[in-house]
C-alpha cells in the first residue's frame, strides 16, 4: 500500500498527536480571551492547517487541502476577532485610564479646594485673633494713658491746691501780722494816753 492509500483518519490522528504537546504548552500560557494564550492557539491551528495541506498535497487528497483552507480561514477569522477584541480592550483600558485620571484630577481639585478653604479659614481665624489682640493692646494702652493723665491731673490739682492753700496761709499770716501791728499801735497809743493822763493828774495834785 502506497502513501496515497493512507486513510484520511490516520492523517487526522497523526496531526492531533503532533499538536497535543503544543496544546499543553498553550494551556499553560497566560491570557483568557486575549493575550499570549489565544494568539498561540491560533498559531497552533495554523500549524495544523499547514500539516493537513501538506498531507493533502502528498496524498493528492483535495478534501484534506480544502479542510486545511477552511482551518486557515477560521484561524484568520479568529485572529481578526482577537485583534478586534484586543483593540477594544485597549480602548476600554485607555478609557478607564482617562476616566480614572479625570476622577483623580477631580479628587485632586476637590482636595486642593478643601485645603485652600481650610487655609483661608485658618488665616481668617489668625486675622481675627490678631485683631482681638491688637484691640486688647490698644485698650490697655488707652487705659494706661488715661491713668497717666488722671495721675498728672491729680498731681497738678494737688500742686494747685497746695499753692492756693499756701497763698491763703500767707494772706492769713499777713492779716494776722497787720492786726497784730494795729493792736500794738493801739496799745501804744493807750499807753501814751494813760501816761499823759497820769502826768496831768500829778500836776494837778501839786
Amino acid at each position: 500500500m502506497g502513501i496515497r492509500d493512507i486513510p484520511r483518519s490516520a492523517v487526522g490522528g497523526a496531526v492531533k498527536l503532533t499538536r497535543l504537546p503544543l496544546d499543553f504548552v498553550v494551556s499553560m500560557l497566560p491570557g483568557n480571551g486575549v493575550g499570549t494564550r489565544p494568539a498561540a492557539a491560533i498559531a497552533v491551528d495554523r500549524f495544523e492547517a499547514a500539516l493537513r495541506d501538506a498531507a493533502g498535497i502528498a496524498l493528492f487528497d483535495d478534501d484534506l487541502r480544502e479542510d486545511a483552507v477552511r482551518r486557515r480561514v477560521a484561524a484568520d477569522e479568529r485572529e481578526r476577532e482577537l485583534r478586534l477584541r484586543e483593540a477594544a480592550e485597549r480602548r476600554s483600558a485607555e478609557a478607564d485610564e482617562r476616566f480614572s485620571a479625570r476622577v483623580e484630577d477631580a479628587e485632586d481639585r476637590r482636595t486642593a479646594a478643601e485645603q485652600r478653604a481650610e487655609d483661608e479659614r485658618r488665616a481668617a481665624e489668625e486675622r481675627k485673633r490678631r485683631r482681638a489682640a491688637d484691640a486688647r493692646r490698644r485698650e490697655q494702652a488707652r487705659k494706661a494713658t488715661n491713668r497717666k493723665v488722671r495721675a498728672k491731673v491729680d498731681e497738678q490739682l494737688d500742686e494747685e491746691a497746695d499753692a492756693a492753700r499756701l497763698e491763703q496761709l500767707k494772706q492769713e499770716a499777713a492779716a494776722l501780722e497787720e492786726r497784730e501791728r494795729a493792736l500794738t499801735a493801739q496799745a501804744e497809743a493807750q499807753r501814751l494816753q494813760d501816761a499823759a493822763t497820769k502826768k496831768k493828774a500829778a500836776r494837778k495834785k501839786r
